[in-house]
């Protein structure tokens, strides 16, 4: 899979973790080396684990944030 569609197949998987969680990313586009980083940080996840591995893959651990609170309409 190609980038972005990693990122949103992932965002998808944390909408169904709690905080704290984590999921694993396996990746073989070279681009999710720049990209996981990026939507991590906006997405207020936690980064933990980056790792390029034989074969050209890509293995990424992320750690679920902590909720957004949405705010209350007055």
């Amino acid at each position: 899979m190609f980038c972005p569609l990693p990122i949103l197949l992932s965002a998808r998987e944390m909408r169904q973790l709690a905080p704290g969680d984590r999921l694993e990313v396996v990746g073989d586009d070279p681009t999710i080396l720049e990209d996981m980083p990026v939507w991590c940080k906006r997405a207020g996840h936690r980064l933990l684990e980056m790792a390029e591995e034989e074969e050209g893959l890509i293995r990424c651990l992320v750690e679920k944030g902590p909720e957004k609170v949405k705010p209350r309409p007055e």
